[in-house]
């Protein structure tokens, strides 16, 4: 197999993912904070946030693969 600098999908798609993740989560750390004027958070409130983390994950799933798919593919 010859080597290629071209990323595949599935390795586009991981680091798109990951970037997503980490948006997402700073957006719900954050609402919580500003709710919670900027307390210290407990070990059962950061597993809830992280639940509510894939919560929303799950629920941007298709969006984040559909734009990825159309980014990558204008990449090619």
């Amino acid at each position: 197999m010859e080597y290629s600098d071209e990323m595949t999908f599935a390795e586009y798609f991981k680091a798109q993912e990951a970037m997503y993740r980490g948006l997402i989560t700073f957006a719900v750390v954050m609402e919580w904070l500003a709710s919670h004027d900027f307390a210290e958070m407990t070990d059962k409130e950061a597993r809830l946030l992280d639940i509510e983390v894939s919560k929303r994950m799950c629920e941007a799933w298709g969006e984040i693969f559909i734009l990825s798919l159309l980014e990558w593919r204008d990449g090619q």
